[in-house]
């Protein structure tokens, strides 16, 4: 098994699925890709591509938002209460098996309670909850990918630079057939995160840019 299996709820937790998913991605690459209702195709029947793509990973991650345990349909129904809800499929599936569950918390979100939750549910409220905060993102972040590598025995990438990371670029540098896409050696949604500075009348010589700042870099590289 590999891959992690994000559920969660559009209106609820959008964002936040979208910010973890770019950081799963990033921290354990093409082995950890995570998979949600995003991944499934068009015409493909829910309940098959649920129970797919649960049994191809090695965890499911239950992001519960403020609105997750209240969240009506176009009735006024509460949507967990709806056998056929997809999020309540997602989960109930995910119970079923023996690979790690773990619901995540977002937005100042509590742990639902057993008596809350429809029968096929209740199983969630026992486990062990992990609180992911926006004013401590990146710590909270590295507690759960350390805790899901431990779970599922995926292994983390390395060479990750800190979210607030400044790069320096100095001057007297000449850049001739560069590739400029990569400055700070990441790439994809963690590239933009860092702060990276270029100073005026900076070039490099048949580098590539990321080489700069030593990731990957070969011997000769690295180093203005």
């Amino acid at each position: 098994m590999t891959g992690i299996f994000l559920s969660y709820r559009r209106a609820d937790a959008q964002g936040w699925a979208g910010r973890l998913g770019a950081d799963l991605a990033e921290a354990f690459g093409d082995e950890g890709r995570f998979f949600d209702l995003s991944s499934i195709p068009p015409g493909a029947d829910f309940l098959m591509a649920i129970e797919g793509s649960l049994k191809a990973s090695s965890a499911a991650l239950v992001l519960i938002g403020p609105g997750w345990l209240d969240a009506r349909d176009e009735n006024g129904g509460r949507r967990l209460d709806d056998e056929n809800d997809v999020v309540r499929l997602e989960i109930a599936t995910a119970l079923a098996r023996t690979a790690p569950v773990i619901p995540v918390l977002l937005g100042g979100a509590r742990m639902p309670r057993a008596a809350e939750l429809p029968e096929d549910l209740r199983p969630l409220a026992h486990l062990n909850a992990f609180e992911l905060s926006d004013s401590r993102w990146a710590f909270d972040r590295d507690r759960l990918f350390d805790s899901l590598a431990q779970q599922t025995g995926l292994a983390r990438l390395k060479g990750d630079l800190p979210d607030e990371a400044k790069i320096a670029v100095a001057s007297g540098l000449e850049a001739l057939d560069s590739e400029f896409g990569d400055v700070t050696g990441l790439r994809g949604p963690r590239a933009g995160r860092g702060q990276i500075e270029v100073l005026r009348g900076a070039r490099l010589r048949g580098v590539k840019m990321g080489d700069i700042v030593g990731v990957e870099a070969s011997p000769d590289k690295g180093k203005p």
